[in-house]
Protein backbone atom coordinates (compact mmCIF):
# COMPACT_ATOMS: atom_id res chain seq x y z
CA UNK A 1 0.00 0.00 0.00
CA UNK A 2 1.47 3.24 -0.96
CA UNK A 3 1.02 6.18 1.36
CA UNK A 4 -0.48 9.71 0.32
CA UNK A 5 2.16 11.86 -1.26
CA UNK A 6 0.07 15.18 0.40
CA UNK A 7 -0.26 13.88 4.14
CA UNK A 8 3.00 15.46 5.98
CA UNK A 9 4.38 13.22 8.90
CA UNK A 10 4.06 15.27 12.17
CA UNK A 11 7.54 14.58 12.87
CA UNK A 12 8.45 16.46 9.57
CA UNK A 13 6.12 19.56 10.68
CA UNK A 14 8.66 19.28 13.94
CA UNK A 15 11.58 19.15 12.00
CA UNK A 16 10.46 21.95 9.45
CA UNK A 17 9.16 23.94 12.59
CA UNK A 18 12.38 23.44 14.33
CA UNK A 19 14.63 24.68 11.37
CA UNK A 20 12.04 27.50 11.08
CA UNK A 21 12.84 28.24 14.84
CA UNK A 22 16.66 27.97 14.43
CA UNK A 23 16.29 30.44 11.04
CA UNK A 24 14.44 33.48 13.16
CA UNK A 25 16.67 33.21 15.79
CA UNK A 26 19.53 33.87 13.66
CA UNK A 27 18.02 36.57 11.85
CA UNK A 28 16.85 37.99 15.06
CA UNK A 29 20.53 37.76 16.61
CA UNK A 30 23.20 38.05 14.09
CA UNK A 31 21.51 40.54 11.56
CA UNK A 32 21.21 43.26 13.74
CA UNK A 33 21.68 47.06 14.16
CA UNK A 34 22.29 48.40 17.51
CA UNK A 35 20.53 51.04 18.38
CA UNK A 36 21.11 54.09 21.04
CA UNK A 37 17.15 54.31 21.42
CA UNK A 38 15.85 50.99 22.05
CA UNK A 39 18.18 47.38 22.39
CA UNK A 40 18.43 46.91 18.61
CA UNK A 41 16.71 46.26 15.01
CA UNK A 42 17.00 43.19 13.71
CA UNK A 43 15.46 41.31 10.90
CA UNK A 44 13.66 38.91 12.91
CA UNK A 45 10.09 40.25 12.21
CA UNK A 46 11.39 39.51 7.83
CA UNK A 47 11.65 35.37 9.25
CA UNK A 48 8.27 35.19 10.92
CA UNK A 49 6.53 37.64 8.26
CA UNK A 50 7.84 35.14 5.81
CA UNK A 51 7.26 31.69 7.44
CA UNK A 52 3.53 33.18 8.10
CA UNK A 53 3.40 33.59 4.52
CA UNK A 54 5.01 30.48 3.16
CA UNK A 55 4.45 28.26 6.31
CA UNK A 56 0.88 29.47 8.10
CA UNK A 57 -0.29 31.06 11.23
CA UNK A 58 0.89 27.81 13.12
CA UNK A 59 4.51 27.26 11.86
CA UNK A 60 4.86 31.33 12.43
CA UNK A 61 3.43 31.17 15.83
CA UNK A 62 5.83 28.92 17.06
CA UNK A 63 9.05 29.50 15.04
CA UNK A 64 8.56 33.28 15.27
CA UNK A 65 7.82 33.07 19.15
CA UNK A 66 10.48 30.25 20.09
CA UNK A 67 13.11 31.24 17.87
CA UNK A 68 12.55 35.65 18.83
CA UNK A 69 12.34 34.54 22.51
CA UNK A 70 15.60 32.39 21.74
CA UNK A 71 16.75 35.38 20.42
CA UNK A 72 16.74 37.38 23.30
CA UNK A 73 18.01 34.73 25.65
CA UNK A 74 21.17 33.93 23.35
CA UNK A 75 21.24 38.01 22.76
CA UNK A 76 21.67 39.11 26.91
CA UNK A 77 17.79 40.56 26.44
CA UNK A 78 16.52 37.86 28.69
CA UNK A 79 13.95 40.04 30.42
CA UNK A 80 12.23 40.14 27.09
CA UNK A 81 12.23 37.17 26.18
CA UNK A 82 8.71 35.95 27.53
CA UNK A 83 7.47 38.98 25.37
CA UNK A 84 8.97 38.57 22.59
CA UNK A 85 7.87 34.48 22.79
CA UNK A 86 4.21 35.70 22.90
CA UNK A 87 4.44 38.73 21.03
CA UNK A 88 6.13 37.04 17.79
CA UNK A 89 4.08 34.08 18.06
CA UNK A 90 1.00 36.00 17.89
CA UNK A 91 2.27 38.18 15.25
CA UNK A 92 3.00 35.34 13.09
CA UNK A 93 -0.24 34.06 14.02
CA UNK A 94 -2.20 37.38 12.68
CA UNK A 95 -0.20 37.51 9.86
CA UNK A 96 -1.31 33.58 8.77
CA UNK A 97 -4.56 33.63 9.79
CA UNK A 98 -5.51 36.37 7.06
CA UNK A 99 -3.56 35.04 5.00
CA UNK A 100 -5.30 31.70 5.28
CA UNK A 101 -8.33 33.48 4.44
CA UNK A 102 -7.77 33.70 0.92
CA UNK A 103 -9.26 30.98 -1.36
CA UNK A 104 -7.97 28.03 -1.19
CA UNK A 105 -7.27 27.42 -5.27
CA UNK A 106 -5.68 30.88 -5.14
CA UNK A 107 -1.55 29.94 -5.29
CA UNK A 108 -0.31 33.15 -4.13
CA UNK A 109 -1.52 35.73 -1.75
CA UNK A 110 -3.16 38.59 -3.86
CA UNK A 111 -1.34 42.17 -2.85
CA UNK A 112 -4.75 43.56 -1.25
CA UNK A 113 -4.49 40.02 1.43
CA UNK A 114 -0.77 40.49 1.61
CA UNK A 115 -1.32 44.16 3.03
CA UNK A 116 -4.06 43.31 5.37
CA UNK A 117 -2.35 40.45 6.80
CA UNK A 118 1.17 42.53 7.36
CA UNK A 119 -0.93 45.61 8.81
CA UNK A 120 -2.32 42.88 11.37
CA UNK A 121 1.22 41.90 12.19
CA UNK A 122 2.16 45.05 12.15
CA UNK A 123 -0.65 46.18 14.57
CA UNK A 124 0.45 42.71 16.93
CA UNK A 125 3.97 43.49 17.03
CA UNK A 126 3.72 46.92 18.00
CA UNK A 127 0.91 46.81 20.31
CA UNK A 128 2.63 43.72 22.10
CA UNK A 129 5.74 45.50 22.59
CA UNK A 130 4.55 48.54 24.05
CA UNK A 131 2.62 46.60 26.35
CA UNK A 132 5.28 44.54 27.05
CA UNK A 133 7.57 47.28 27.54
CA UNK A 134 5.27 49.25 29.83
CA UNK A 135 5.79 46.26 32.08
CA UNK A 136 9.05 46.07 31.79
CA UNK A 137 10.58 50.22 31.56
CA UNK A 138 7.58 52.44 32.29
CA UNK A 139 4.82 54.25 29.97
CA UNK A 140 7.49 56.56 29.11
CA UNK A 141 10.10 54.14 27.64
CA UNK A 142 7.89 51.99 26.23
CA UNK A 143 6.26 55.04 24.01
CA UNK A 144 10.30 56.14 22.76
CA UNK A 145 10.21 52.84 21.65
CA UNK A 146 7.02 52.19 19.67
CA UNK A 147 8.11 54.16 16.48
CA UNK A 148 10.87 51.72 16.21
CA UNK A 149 8.96 48.65 16.75
CA UNK A 150 6.41 49.75 14.05
CA UNK A 151 9.07 50.51 11.76
CA UNK A 152 11.02 47.05 12.65
CA UNK A 153 7.88 44.87 12.06
CA UNK A 154 6.72 47.23 8.93
CA UNK A 155 10.33 46.32 7.01
CA UNK A 156 10.07 42.59 8.31
CA UNK A 157 6.72 42.41 6.27
CA UNK A 158 7.89 44.14 3.08
CA UNK A 159 10.97 42.03 3.13
CA UNK A 160 9.60 38.78 3.97
CA UNK A 161 6.40 39.16 1.60
CA UNK A 162 8.65 39.11 -1.88
CA UNK A 163 10.97 36.47 0.13
CA UNK A 164 7.96 34.54 0.44
CA UNK A 165 6.88 34.80 -3.11
CA UNK A 166 10.44 34.02 -4.31
CA UNK A 167 10.78 30.93 -2.29
CA UNK A 168 7.12 29.78 -3.81
CA UNK A 169 7.88 30.51 -7.08
CA UNK A 170 10.94 28.68 -7.21
CA UNK A 171 9.50 25.71 -5.25
CA UNK A 172 5.73 25.79 -5.49
CA UNK A 173 5.31 22.42 -3.27
CA UNK A 174 6.25 24.20 -0.02
CA UNK A 175 2.91 25.10 0.15
CA UNK A 176 2.10 21.87 1.15
CA UNK A 177 4.23 21.97 4.13
CA UNK A 178 1.68 25.04 5.59
CA UNK A 179 0.16 24.53 8.79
Amino acid sequence: MQKDASVISPFFRVASVAVLAAVTTVFTVFIRVPSPARGYFNLGDMAVAFIAFTFGPFSALIAGGVGTGLADLIGSYVQWAPVSLVVHGLEGLAIGIVVRARARNVPVVALPMAAAAGLAGVVVMTAGYLLGGILLMGIQAALAEAPGNLVQSAVGVVLGLPLSFAVTQAYPQIRRYSW
